[in-house]
């Protein structure tokens, strides 16, 4: 009987360990050698699954890309059928937990790396327009007789917000987080 492949496994260990290694280094500090300490295995093995330094921030890039998507479907399901925006407004800008703090630092990392590898410039994009389309969507739902240029201008506003306020996150500049938030809501009041 064969062995069942272990590259699956492997590639989300070595993922991992990059996200750990951002954490503790930065994305500029950390090398293949402290990859490969993090996820216990051997530089020759970082090579075999996935590739040099820069394939596997693309891959961590990819597998980013994935999760933001399956957060999406995940939060749309949990909106109430009525004031979508305010609510879509109010799970973007939260305050949350180490966790989130760390996904925001790790997800920054990995954009920096979008004006070098154009692989992660896509993820980018995919991910940016996701969000728009999603965000345009649910105001247009709500503000059925608004122009879709004006939707579309409110959504990419909120959607700086949105990148804005995640970079306060880590600085705990919470108070800024909630004008944000207000500013979004405020944006809001435009479609009507």
């Amino acid at each position: 009987m064969a062995r069942p492949s272990m590259a699956a496994q492997r590639k989300e260990e070595i993922l991992d360990a990059l996200e750990t290694c951002i954490l503790q280094y930065g994305i500029q500090a950390t090398s293949l050698e402290n990859i490969a300490e993090v996820a216990g295995v051997k530089r020759t093995i970082l090579r075999h699954y996935i590739g040099n330094r820069d394939d596997i921030i693309c891959a961590l890039s990819a597998r980013l890309r994935t999760q933001y998507s399956q957060q999406w479907q995940q939060l749309l399901c949990w909106l109430p059928t009525k004031n979508k925006p305010e609510s879509i407004i109010d799970a973007l800008f939260t305050v949350g937990s180490r966790e989130r703090v760390n996904a925001t630092i790790i997800g920054e990392a990995i954009f920096s790396e979008a004006k070098r590898l154009p692989s992660v410039k896509q993820d980018q994009e995919a991910i940016m327009d996701e969000f728009i389309t999603i965000l345009c969507q649910i105001l247009r739902d709500e503000y059925e007789h608004t122009c879709d240029d004006k939707i579309e201008l409110v959504a990419h506003g909120i959607y700086a917000n949105y990148l804005l306020s995640e970079s306060f996150l880590p600085l705990t500049l919470v108070d800024q987080v909630y004008k944000l938030k207000a500013t979004s809501k405020l944006l809001c009041t435009t479609l009507t």
